[in-house]
C-alpha cells in the first residue's frame, strides 16, 4: 500500500470536501435530533466516566452538531455476550460500532440477517467528507467495502504507516548495559542474552509471555519467535500469494524444536502458556524477567510510567529476530489501514438515515478530524510549528492537562476523554497523536525498528468469507484452535514427543484445515478482485 500521508494539511486539499456539520432538512422536518449507539467503552475511558456522553469530546461534538446521542455500553469484557443478546432481542439502536469481521459470517451476513444496512448511496449523497477520502485513497476504499462492493460502515482508518506498527520484542536495557551486552538480532544472540541474564542471577526464567488469548503470548502480534522459521501461528500468504496455516507447515516443527530447547534450558517462564495479563505485568515490573513482547504504549510506556523512575529500570525495543545476521524478518506486527473491518454501521432500525450519516461523517471533516484526534483547542491541545520532527508544520500539541494531568490521570486516560485517536473510532487516526502518546525515545525507536519486516508481504489483508464459508470455517477453526494450543504446549514442555509432529499434522488435516485454507484463499482472491 502506498504510504498515506494523512496530516492536517491533507484535509485542506481534498477536492469537493464539505466541512459543514449543520442540521439536515430531513432531520429538522421529522423530529428530535437524537441517536442511540451501541459500542464498547474503552477501559481507559471507563475509569473516569460511565458513558461517552460524559466525555469532553462528545459533549463538544453533540453541541457542535446539535445532535443528542445516548450510548449503550456493555459491561467491561462482555461485548460479545451483550451484542449477541441485543441481536437475539431484535431491538437495535440506530448505530453500532464494532469489528465487523467478528460478526459470524462477516458484514455481508450482518446485512443479510437484517442487522445493518448498505450505505453506498447514503455515503455518496450525505457523507461528503468520508466519500472524498475513500475516493482519494483506493486502498482504504478496498478495505472498507465487502467483496460485493457494499459499503456498510463509517470506518476506523489508520491514516499513516507509522500508525500500523506498535508491537514487538522488548528487553531490560539496564540489564544489557550492566552486563555489557548489545541488543540481540539473531536467535543465537538472543540465546546468549537470555543465558547471561540467567547466569548473572538477574532472572531465573528471563523470557515470558501471557497465555495465548491475552494478546502478549508467544502467538502475539508479529509471532516474534515463530516467524524466523518462515511460518506463523495462523494463516499467512507466501511470496506467490498462496495461503498457508502456519502450524500445518513442516517448518513449524523447526520452531517447536528450537523453542523447546530454550524451555529445557530454563530460559522461558514455565508459566508462559498460562500467565494472565496482571501476572505478566507484575513479573516485568518486579524484575522477575528481562525479555517479553508487548506494545509501545501499554508495554514500554506503561511499564516505565508504573516504575516511576525508581532505580535503573529501563526498557529497549529489539528488532524482530532472524536466523542469519542481515536477514529481513519474515513476519512482524503490522495492522491494516482498516483493521478488522472496524467501524460504525447503521442498523435496520435507525429512525433517520440522514441524521446517522451527518453524525458519522463529521469526524472525517477538517474540523471533526481535529476534534476527534486532539480534542478542544486551548484545553487539551494547542497549535505549534516547532514540534521536534515536524518543524514548520502545523502540529496539534497536547497540553499539560493531557501530558501532566494535575489529578494524576495517565495520558491514555486523558486521551480516552478528549479523543478517539488513543484507541479507535469512526475517524482517520492522525499520525501526530502517536508521537506524543509514544513520546519516549525508546517508543519512537520501537515504531521504526519493528516496521523493518516483510509482514506487509505475508499478512492477509482484511478478507471476508461468504456467509456459508464463514459458518464452515468457524466450525473447522473452533476445533483446530483448541487442538493447536493444547499440542503446542505439550510439544514445548515435553509432554508430547516432537517425533509425533506428523501425527499432529495428520490430525489437523482430519479436522479440515486444508478446507479452511481453501476458504481463506478464495477470500483473498475476492479481495484482490475488489
Amino acid at each position: 500500500m502506498k504510504k498515506a500521508l494523512i496530516v492536517l494539511s491533507a484535509f485542506l486539499v481534498v477536492a469537493g470536501m464539505s466541512f459543514a456539520g449543520g442540521q439536515s432538512d430531513q432531520s429538522a422536518a421529522t423530529g428530535p435530533r437524537e441517536l442511540t449507539i451501541f459500542e464498547n467503552l474503552w477501559y481507559n475511558t471507563s475509569v473516569s466516566v460511565p458513558t461517552l456522553a460524559e466525555t469532553p469530546l462528545y459533549k463538544e461534538a453533540m453541541k457542535r452538531l446539535n445532535i443528542q446521542v445516548s450510548w449503550i455500553h456493555p459491561p467491561q469484557g462482555q461485548f460479545d455476550e451483550s451484542f449477541n443478546l441485543m441481536i437475539a432481542s431484535g431491538d437495535f439502536p440506530d448505530m453500532i460500532y464494532r469489528g465487523w469481521n467478528g460478526y459470524p459470517g462477516g458484514p455481508e451476513k450482518a446485512i443479510n440477517d437484517g442487522v445493518i444496512v448498505p450505505i453506498n448511496d447514503l455515503i455518496e449523497k450525505s457523507a461528503p467528507n468520508l466519500w472524498s477520502h475513500l475516493k482519494a485513497n483506493p486502498q482504504w476504499l478496498k478495505e472498507a467495502k465487502t467483496d460485493s462492493g457494499t459499503l456498510y460502515m463509517f470506518p476506523f482508518i489508520r491514516g499513516h504507516d507509522d500508525l500500523m506498527v506498535f508491537f514487538g520484542p522488548q528487553l531490560r536495557k539496564d540489564w544489557l548495559d550492566q552486563l555489557g551486552l548489545e541488543r540481540p538480532e539473531t536467535l543465537d544472540e538472543w540465546e546468549k542474552v537470555l543465558v547471561a541474564f540467567k547466569e548473572a542471577g538477574l532472572a531465573e526464567y528471563p523470557l515470558t509471555f501471557t497465555k495465548f488469548n491475552r494478546g502478549r503470548g508467544i502467538n502475539g502480534p508479529g509471532n516474534a519467535f515463530i516467524q524466523p522459521f518462515g511460518t506463523t501461528w495462523d494463516f499467512y500468504r507466501d511470496d506467490s500469494g498462496n495461503v498457508h496455516f502456519g502450524p500445518y507447515d513442516d517448518q513449524f516443527k523447526d520452531f517447536l524444536t528450537f523453542f523447546k530447547g530454550w524451555f529445557d534450558k530454563g530460559l522461558v517462564d514455565p508459566e508462559f502458556f498460562s500467565n494472565e495479563r496482571k501476572t505478566f505485568d507484575a513479573k516485568i515490573l518486579n524484575g522477575d524477567v528481562g525479555a517479553w513482547t508487548s506494545y509501545t504504549g501499554s508495554g514500554i510506556g506503561a511499564y516505565l510510567d508504573a516504575n516511576g523512575g525508581k532505580g535503573t529500570f529501563d526498557i529497549t525495543p529489539a528488532k524482530y529476530p532472524v536466523l542469519q545476521k542481515g536477514d529481513t524478518p519474515f513476519f512482524g506486527q503490522r495492522d491494516n489501514a482498516v483493521p478488522g473491518n472496524t467501524g460504525m454501521a447503521i442498523t435496520t432500525q435507525a429512525k433517520d438515515l440522514e441524521l446517522c450519516a451527518e453524525w458519522g461523517d463529521y469526524p472525517y471533516s477538517e474540523e471533526g478530524h481535529v476534534l476527534f484526534n486532539f480534542g478542544i483547542e486551548g484545553e487539551s491541545f494547542t497549535w505549534v510549528y516547532d514540534y521536534p520532527g515536524f518543524e514548520g508544520q502545523k502540529f496539534g500539541k497536547y497540553t499539560d492537562l493531557m501530558m501532566n494531568n494535575p489529578e494524576g490521570k495517565t495520558l491514555a486516560q486523558m486521551g480516552g476523554l478528549y479523543t478517539r485517536a488513543f484507541y479507535s473510532g469512526p475517524i482517520i487516526q492522525e499520525r501526530q497523536y502517536i508521537y506524543q502518546y509514544a513520546h519516549r525515545p525508546a517508543q519512537r525507536e520501537a515504531i521504526q525498528i519493528w516496521a523493518q519486516t516483510d509482514a506487509a508481504k505475508h499478512m492477509l489483508p482484511p478478507i471476508t468469507a461468504t456467509p456459508d464459508e464463514s459458518e464452515e470455517l468457524a466450525e473447522i477453526m473452533s476445533e483446530v484452535q483448541t487442538y493447536r494450543e493444547e499440542m503446542v504446549v505439550k510439544f514445548i514442555t515435553g509432554q508430547e514427543p516432537l517425533s509425533n509432529f506428523d501425527q499432529f499434522q495428520s490430525r489437523l488435516k482430519q479436522m479440515g484445515i486444508e478446507r479452511a485454507i481453501e476458504i481463506k484463499q478464495a477470500g483473498l482472491a475476492r479481495f484482490n478482485a475488489r
